[in-house]
């Protein structure tokens, strides 16, 4: 079931698990153990460090001078931040915070640079990092200027279950992560009431149900075609 949809969703904000092998910046980097909840950098900071995730996962967020924030990417193992700043000399873009007790290792922009030059499989790796990112970008970008608010809620409980799915009996799927409504409601810019209203229709509906702290998608051929639906809204629909 996940796999006749992952091609769709592939752009998803959880880059984690990543395939690449970072083994060089971990033997000239500085490991730093953060417990969760631990800033890393924030926006405007001077770009000195980047950092490679060995372990746990970082919230990179972008915000407005009133406060606002607006989360891009959750970033796991094998994943970089800070990288692509520093390369061009500008400031942070973005903020970064632990979201999960997290192993980095930090690397001076000089050292960088110079396993870069030595190392042409590390540029390689790099681009295909990029390439993700940029693809998540255009993603949001489009789903921010043409998705309602609902919509983008259901892809997102789509991408969660192509990161963290677990198969259940009768086609079922439980995502095996946790998120909180205000970290959803970040990500896909929209209210946290919003998320919350989102996801108590779809527990009316039967297409969500949530056990534990964990939610389980129990019709995932529905979920997509609310995605879908242009029509759909909230008010729309009478309650189950």
């Amino acid at each position: 079931m996940l796999e006749s949809i992952r091609d769709v969703y592939q752009a998803t904000p959880w880059l984690e698990n990543l395939p690449s092998q970072w083994d060089l910046l971990k033997k000239v980097g500085t490991p730093i153990e953060c417990k969760k909840d631990t800033m890393i950098f924030e926006q405007d900071d001077k770009a000195d460090f980047l950092y490679l995730i060995a372990s746990g996962r970082v919230c990179l967020y972008a915000s407005t001078p009133s406060g606002e924030e607006k989360a891009i990417a959750f970033i796991g193992k094998n994943g970089l931040i800070g990288e692509y700043d520093p390369l061009s000399n500008l400031p942070h873009t973005t903020s970064a915070i632990t979201v999960s007790k997290t192993l980095l290792y930090r690397t001076s922009v000089s050292q960088f640079r110079e396993l870069l030059k030595e190392n042409f499989h590390l540029v390689e790796q790099l681009l295909h990092f990029e390439s993700r990112k940029y693809r998540l970008l255009c993603a949001q970008a489009l789903q921010l200027s043409y998705s309602k608010a609902p919509h983008r809620i259901c892809a997102t409980l789509i991408q969660l279950a192509l990161n963290y799915g677990s198969p259940l009996e009768q086609g079922q799927i439980k995502i095996t992560t946790t998120f909180t409504h205000q970290e959803v409601a970040n990500l896909v810019g929209t209210t946290r009431i919003t998320v919350i209203n989102t996801l108590k229709w779809l527990e009316r509906h039967h297409i969500l149900v949530k056990q534990d702290k964990y939610y389980v998608i129990t019709d995932l051929d529905r979920l997509e075609a609310l995605v879908q639906d242009d029509t759909w809204k909230l008010t729309k629909h009478a309650e189950a």
